[in-house]
């Protein structure tokens, strides 16, 4: 969970500080052009996340799960603390956005085997019946870690806001860095999942899991498109919300944090409770739920997010982050049981980054563009027609998981490692 929470704040923390960094590294003669390039930079770092996926996925099935989440952080570490670093746009030039973007893509590979990696780890440990409440521990992280971010640009805002628009919003960025090396130093003391060491032992870990991993296409996507609305509805409140609440909705940047820091905590408690209930009454049924509240709730929150106080911007991002919370943990516990263990990593982290790649990443930019040319609430309703064919998917085509064992191969009997891989506890 610390590292996973680590991981999230370095990713996000340059959604949160998009309006600076629009200042500091592109030309400032255009405020819409700078804020437009800074949103595709972010969503740029998206299209490389299929890469790391392909990368450390196959490197979770072959070499472990452990190996694969001590390299991921470490990659993490170098390229936010590198963004603290940068010069702007006054010193270098053209060079300023072209590091910038060099950052962003090696935060993009770490972030490509990330979570599912993460995910897939803890469902290999947990015992069967709570499975859903240990992987809230990692979604649930995913919003902690995105709420310190906007904790600690509201708190150098408020210790030095003469500094932060000059220099001082940079030590979110070493912070980041330096704290991602602490998630390092525990991954690396874990000991691998007792279901990857059976498959080792038995000779059945893959030699070729992207492969192996694009032969069930079905199985693909149906996760392409769950993931596809989760990508949707948790990057436009991470990337694009913050700064649609500031340019749109002109409210000051401190109100925005503080609502965000609110809403991203109370997300992470409705992650933990969404994992007793899926544990109770099973995948399916939540994540029928969360996608429903997407189609109900995505125009509402754009429509109270003009109201222009605390109050209302606390609504709209509650709105927003009930189905993310709902459908991120319930989706993410049932794509790692119906993957097998032999391709567990790689699979599920080609299906949920290529759902990020092109949903995630043009969610911020697109949100832009579609506010100014057919109003502001145009993000709410693509969210809701996303939600809509997602609803459909999920009622017609998906199964239920809650009883099905962790992994499926069936060894020769009485051998050890079989009562690990049938999900005996």
């Amino acid at each position: 969970m610390i590292g996973h929470a680590v991981e999230s704040y370095d990713f996000v923390i340059y959604g949160s500080s998009a309006t600076v960094i629009a200042r500091h590294f592109f030309p400032s003669d255009d405020p819409t052009l700078a804020i437009l390039s800074t949103l595709a930079v972010y969503g740029i770092a998206f299209v490389v996340r299929p890469i790391g996926a392909i990368v450390f996925g196959s490197i979770g099935d072959r070499r472990g799960r452990r190996t694969a989440l001590s390299a991921v952080v470490l990659i993490m570490a170098g390229s936010t603390a590198a963004i603290a670093v940068l010069p702007g746009y006054a010193t270098a030039g053209i060079a300023a956005p072209l590091l910038l973007l060099c950052c962003r893509l090696a935060q993009g590979i770490s972030m490509g085997a990330e979570y599912t990696s993460a995910a897939s780890y803890v469902v290999e440990q947990a015992p069967a019946d709570r499975r859903g409440l240990w992987v809230s521990a990692v979604n649930s992280a995913t919003f902690v870690g995105s709420a310190f971010a906007a904790l600690a640009l509201l708190a150098l805002q408020v210790l030095a806001p003469a500094a932060y628009a000059d220099w001082t919003w940079r030590l979110a960025f070493l912070f980041g860095g330096v704290m991602a090396l602490v998630g390092l130093y525990m991954r690396l003391r874990l000991e691998e999942t007792t279901t990857f060491r059976a498959l080792e032992r038995m000779g059945e870990v893959s030699d070729r899991p992207v492969r192996d991993s694009l032969r069930d296409r079905r199985t693909f996507l149906l996760l392409f498109a769950v993931f596809a609305l989760l990508a949707v509805v948790v990057h436009n409140l991470l990337g694009y919300f913050p700064t649609y609440l500031v340019a749109t909705g002109g409210l000051a940047e401190g109100t925005v944090l503080t609502a965000g820091v609110v809403a991203l905590l109370s997300c992470a408690a409705m992650c933990v409770l969404t994992g007793l209930l899926v544990d109770r009454f099973g995948r399916r049924p939540l994540l029928v739920v969360g996608v429903a509240l997407a189609v109900a709730g995505s125009v509402p929150a754009y429509l109270l997010a003009g109201g222009g106080t605390l109050l209302s911007t606390l609504g709209a991002e509650i709105l927003l982050v009930l189905p993310a919370a709902i459908v991120g943990m319930s989706a993410t516990i049932l794509a790692v049981e119906i993957v097998p263990p032999h391709i567990r990593a790689t699979s599920t982290a080609l299906a949920y980054n290529a759902a990020y790649a092109v949903f995630g990443g043009t969610a911020p930019i697109l949100g832009a563009l579609l506010t100014a040319w057919l109003g502001r609430l145009a993000p709410g309703a693509y969210i809701t027609v996303l939600a809509v064919i997602a609803l459909l998917v999920v009622v017609v085509a998906m199964p239920e998981t809650r009883n099905r064992a962790v992994a499926e191969p069936e060894p020769v009997e009485d051998d050890e490692d079989s009562e690990v891989l049938r999900g005996v506890s």
